[in-house]
């Protein structure tokens, strides 16, 4: 629950239109019970023979019956004087009560799901920006599908309650406050009798809202779970066909289908048993008050109009009970979804600015690992004692086996990751001690997996920024070989590339990720496997851009194919978490070490 009450604070900035609602649904109960009270001069004056003499409504009952019998006699007076006629004046006030009732309950539906409308917004916003303060670990901890689950499925279970069901529950709660005050003014120990059953109507809600919370939960990680599936098959499909997996990913998603449609089916069954058992409860009250009016009326302590009243007003106030369960009910549904969402939203950044962490200006000499040592939660060491140099305006080279921790070097840069033991400096600064933004900002990084966006190849260069000139665009392409086969596409820089840029090929979309570096212009370049993915013919269209890039950078390379790194300034090899050898391509060789068997070896293969 503590969780539906932040997301009640964030409705809180929406306060004019819940005000607005709150008027609407006030003057919508008080029409409701006004209406209400004239089924009693309905039943006594203008069903009467015609021969009776009419008399208009005038009351000398207690409390909230005489006002609206007051209320009522001036009003049907007034309007004697323009109909000429009791029984018209009477009916014409009942339809003026529905039609007041009918525009202030259309404004409180639109005012209610405005305000539910725009929470909803603002909290699909807050989760978004959740996400964009996380690291990249937590990506990896949590499954992309599940995530865009809480952002939509779980944001949809919430906007059915408030902007669909919150006003309702609002509204039928007023209801039942003014009818049962009604209630208890018409005949109070008839109210009373009718208050000491009421109660048994919230029995099942009690019983049947702890059990649907738990079925509920279990039917929401169904969808996560399926969502899951779907994504892993929608990207691997390559893999799922060559590899015969069709059959095991059908069975899998088969498995965990059949385990939410139970979830939900057990979840349904307790919806669904609810209505009728709150039906006959209900039906069996109603029966009782009958019995007991008809001795009522027969002794002549109640008129028939008045028991039309009462029945009337009781049957106008179970409706509302009736919804406000079925709003319990959602809300069970959406308390499982607000828990859901806050574990995002509450999920701790393990990587931000420190407390005093400045701004980076220069990078001055470089970059510096100084004894670095880094591994994962409850994981052997991937670095450790390592030691290395990246010189201002120098092409580094870290090569070694698979495994070895060069991508993990990488993303320590950054800040993506941080170490354990020792520091990694740039422009003499431990990293940590660095604004992250600022340090994003003189960063360039250029991987194996290109990132490219579902827009156009402007905005994949320019990543979004609108303060480039069309002129630099062009130039950063041209620099990488990309303006060719851009101006050749039907809108040019225009064109929409699709998701992950798959109307591209591979050396296409690396070419756009060069020319966003370039446009970028960063001291420090980042390449991680940045042509491995190519073939031969990419790779050659590809390599010259690469070239122009790392021009009078401070360039880190990660390579597995040696040939790409033989012009690389320093080459260092890395092995068992540190730098073993560092050195020239030919000096490498010389020294007969680690280097020098990498090379024999993949020239051998």
């Amino acid at each position: 629950m503590r969780d539906l009450l932040r997301v009640l604070r964030v409705a809180k900035r929406h306060g004019t239109w819940l005000v607005l609602a709150l008027i609407s649904m006030v003057v919508v109960a008080g029409a409701t019970v006004f209406a209400f009270n004239l089924v009693r001069p309905m039943y006594d004056q203008v069903l009467r023979p015609r021969s009776a003499e009419a008399q208009p409504v005038v009351s000398s009952a207690p409390g909230l019956v005489g006002v609206l019998d007051s209320l009522a006699s001036r009003a049907e007076m007034r309007l004697q004087r323009v109909v000429g006629d009791s029984r018209a004046a009477v009916i014409a006030l009942a339809m003026l009560a529905v039609i007041l009732k009918s525009l202030f309950a259309f404004l409180t539906r639109f005012a209610t799901a405005r305000c539910g409308l725009a929470t909803i917004r603002d909290l699909r916003v807050m989760l978004f920006d959740s996400l964009l303060v996380q690291n990249p670990g937590f990506f990896h901890r949590e499954a992309s599908a599940a995530l865009v689950s809480r952002a939509t499925n779980d944001i949809q279970l919430l906007r059915e309650v408030l902007a669909e069901r919150l006003g309702d529950f609002v509204q039928d709660g007023l209801t039942v406050i003014v009818l049962t005050a009604y209630l208890l003014s018409l005949d109070f120990w008839l109210a009373i009798a009718v208050l000491f059953v009421a109660p048994l109507l919230l029995l099942p809600v009690v019983h049947f809202s702890r059990r649907l919370r738990v079925r509920a939960r279990e039917a929401q990680k169904g969808i996560g779970e399926l969502a899951t599936i779907l994504d892993e098959t929608a990207r691997g499909i390559r893999a799922v066909q060559v590899f015969a997996m069709s059959r095991f990913m059908a069975e899998r998603f088969r498995r965990a289908s059949d385990q939410q449609y139970e979830a939900s089916l057990r979840a349904r069954a307790i919806q669904a048993v609810n209505g009728p058992v709150m039906e006959i409860v209900g039906t069996a009250a109603a029966l009782a008050l009958i019995i007991f009016a008809s001795a009522q009326i027969a002794e002549g302590r109640m008129t028939v109009g008045d028991f039309s009243a009462f029945l009337v007003a009781v049957y106008g106030a179970y409706n509302p009970l009736k919804r406000l369960n079925k709003f319990n009910l959602a809300v069970q549904h959406a308390r499982v979804a607000a828990e859901r969402i806050y574990e995002v939203m509450d999920a701790p950044v393990e990587i931000r600015d420190l407390p005093g962490s400045v701004e980076l200006g220069d990078i001055g000499e470089g970059v510096v690992f100084e004894g670095v040592g880094f591994r994962y939660p409850d994981g052997e060491w991937i670095l450790r004692g390592l030691d290395l140099e990246l010189p201002r305006g120098a092409v580094v080279a870290l090569v070694g086996a698979s495994g070895a921790g060069k991508s993990t070097v990488a993303q320590l840069i950054p800040r993506f990751l941080d170490v354990q033991e020792g520091a990694v400096l740039v422009g003499g600064r431990d990293v940590r001690e660095l604004q992250l933004e600022s340090l994003w900002a003189r960063i360039g990084f250029v991987t194996q997996e290109t990132i490219l966006f579902n827009d156009s190849v402007r905005t994949n260069i320019t990543c979004g920024r609108t303060d480039h000139l069309p002129e630099a665009v062009v130039s950063a392409a041209q620099s990488a070989n990309a303006h060719d086969f851009i101006s050749r596409l039907p809108r040019g820089y225009d064109t929409m590339i699709g998701q992950s840029g798959f109307r591209l090929s591979g050396g296409q979309r690396q070419r756009l990720a060069i020319a966003r570096a370039l446009l970028k212009d960063p001291p420090i370049l980042i390449l991680d496997e940045a042509t491995s993915a190519l073939d031969g013919e990419a790779e050659l269209a590809v390599r010259g851009a690469v070239e122009r890039l790392m021009k009078n950078r401070t360039t880190l390379v990660i390579a597995h194919r040696l040939a790409t790194v033989r012009r690389a300034d320093v080459i260092a090899v890395i092995s068992q978490g540190r730098v073993v050898e560092r050195g020239g391509h030919e000096s490498l060789l010389a020294a007969g070490g680690e280097y020098a068997r990498m090379v024999e070896m993949q020239e051998l293969s």
